[in-house]
């Protein structure tokens, strides 16, 4: 009782003194550190989803502040400008959004996930904030393109650091119902983020780059620290019994194949088994137990386990083509209005910002929710949303690249888009953590967001790199809209696409999801007879003992 209602203030002098012993001062300790497991109290649930989002929505500003601080005109001298200061040109700037982020943020990603399914979240997530917070404020005292791109790999390591471990958590805490309207709304962060990060197009103006990369990273230590005191990690009991749950039952299947023509001996060894109270389900559900307890499947088990899943391995493909519209948009979309609507410098700043965080706020939590709804009723829906998003999205796209107009062009374009087409995140990780085990959803999304980062940023370098060429030879800037409008529609026609071919899977995986105790299996044959036997037993129930035996 000390240790629940224990200050998280107390030195571990008092801890020790008052809990009158030396291990549980230390277990107090770790729990005021947020370092010993500890299920959130009742309605904690929502104050961890709410922080992780907090911490993810600065996380967003921090990596998405280059995009509008490049957008700056050179010409307004080397305290307002990124590209003045540093002499950045757009295939640099290509690569400062691309790879020179993704390079360390895919493969620190990867073990980051694996780290997540083993160790503390908490503090992988305190420690993934606290590096890269100190490298935006390093950026902002670069000088040159060598230094802000060192810089941007090290931002991009510390922020791999916290999204598996953050959806890993929020995993644990959401039941599998509400998971897609978990993940959703933690998904929002990205586009209060991305319209927190539009601002540093006047904070620029006003402060100067430089400061607006410190006021960022001075916010973004505090949250960290908020997040560190706020956040125990969560008890893995629950995830440990669905793993036990799911290596049963799968022991339990590969049994009735291997047996299955045996028939009434199968039966016959069952009945036995539970005579003696040996259930064979108990024993392999007491086997996983002790595996899980251990630690659980290895790594190459684990990416086994992953890649031999049908529909997760077509949504990777299929968030890997998302990936690039998305990096399309949120690196070239403020270098498109620079150049079509030069005197909106400032309007596009607050009216983005407004667009980003609202519609992509509105899409991605309405996505999770109507996904999460429509399930009930429909298996798939949580990949027929994404495709409709996909496709629904093309024709706002258009008026938002090609409308004469400035607010037409952003509200009825830029700001329908968002709100159609950014319904998709929350559901594919629902679909994507539904259909694995417990113990490889973090290591799941450590290689979804490598691979669709790394494609991502591919198409922002190829964007920069056909850009550049474009200015060479003569094009006018404004020529950015088509080559934004293309690689978009492309983009996404390919995702839709992938997405309802994933959803041809979903009732062929069905019996993986089962696994995990988030549905029951359906009747086979052997459960059939079984049934049968027992009403044949119950109607001869005033017969010997002898007879029952012949029964079966």
């Amino acid at each position: 009782p000390n240790c629940q209602m224990m200050p998280r203030f107390l030195s571990p002098f008092h801890i020790h003194s008052l809990t009158g012993g030396r291990r549980s001062g230390r277990r107090c300790l770790l729990r005021a550190l947020g370092m010993a497991p500890r299920t959130p109290p009742g309605g904690g649930k929502w104050v961890v989803l709410g922080v992780l989002t907090l911490v993810y929505t600065q996380q967003q500003w921090s990596r998405y502040s280059l995009n509008y601080l490049a957008a700056v005109d050179p010409s307004k001298g080397a305290k307002r400008s990124i590209r003045s200061a540093t002499g950045l040109t757009f295939a640099q700037y290509g690569v400062l959004t691309g790879y020179g982020f993704s390079a360390t943020f895919c493969v620190a990603g990867l073990f980051a996930g694996r780290a997540a399914d083993v160790a503390s979240r908490t503090l992988i997530i305190f420690a993934g904030a606290l590096i890269w917070n100190g490298a935006l404020a390093m950026i902002g005292s670069s000088t040159n393109f060598v230094e802000l791109l060192l810089w941007r790999l090290a931002l991009g390591f510390g922020q791999a650091l916290s999204n598996p471990a953050s959806y890993s958590l929020l995993a644990d805490v959401f039941p599998e119902e509400q998971r897609a309207q978990a993940n959703g709304l933690f998904a929002c962060g990205v586009y209060l983020g991305g319209g927190l990060a539009s601002l540093c197009l006047n904070m620029a103006t006003a402060l100067g780059w430089r400061t607006a990369c410190f006021v960022v990273a001075a916010l973004g230590l505090l949250l960290a620290f908020l997040q560190a005191l706020l956040i125990a990690e969560p008890s893995r009991a629950t995830t440990t019994k669905a793993a036990a749950g799911a290596a049963a039952a799968a022991q339990e299947k590969q049994e009735k194949k291997q047996k299955k023509n045996q028939g009434p001996q199968l039966l016959q060894g069952r009945r036995d088994g539970r005579r003696d109270g040996r259930d064979a389900s108990q024993d392999a559900s007491q086997d996983s137990s002790s595996k899980a307890g251990g630690g659980g499947r290895t790594l190459s088990m684990a990416l086994k386990t992953i890649f031999s899943s049908d529909v997760v391995v077509t949504l990777f493909l299929a968030a890997a083509f998302r990936f690039c519209g998305g990096f399309a948009i949120g690196g070239y979309m403020p270098t498109t209005y620079d150049a079509v609507f030069p005197g909106y410098a400032t309007q596009y700043s607050y009216v983005n910002a407004y667009v980003v965080a609202f519609g992509g706020f509105l899409s991605s939590w309405l996505g999770g929710l109507v996904a999460d709804e429509w399930k009930k009723t429909e298996p798939r829906a949580r990949l027929y949303v994404p495709a409709l998003g996909c496709v629904a999205a093309i024709p706002f796209l258009a008026v938002c690249c090609l409308a004469s107009n400035f607010y037409v062009s952003i509200l009825l374009g830029l700001f329908l888009e968002y709100l159609v087409a950014e319904c998709w995140f929350g559901p594919v990780v629902a679909a994507v953590q539904s259909a694995l085990p417990p113990d490889c959803r973090a290591l799941a999304i450590a290689c979804f967001t490598l691979i669709a980062t790394f494609f991502g940023s591919l198409a922002s370098y190829l964007i920069g790199l056909v850009y550049d060429k474009a200015l060479r030879a003569g094009q006018p800037p404004d020529v950015i809209r088509w080559i934004l409008l293309w690689s978009v529609t492309v983009s996404y026609l390919a995702a839709a696409a992938l997405f309802l071919l994933a959803s041809r899977f979903v009732r062929n995986d069905s019996s993986s999801s089962s696994l995990q105790g988030e549905k029951k299996p359906l009747l086979t044959d052997d459960d059939i007879d079984t049934t049968t036997c027992m009403k044949k037993k119950k109607k001869k129930k005033k017969n010997s003992s002898d007879d029952v035996e012949e029964t079966y």
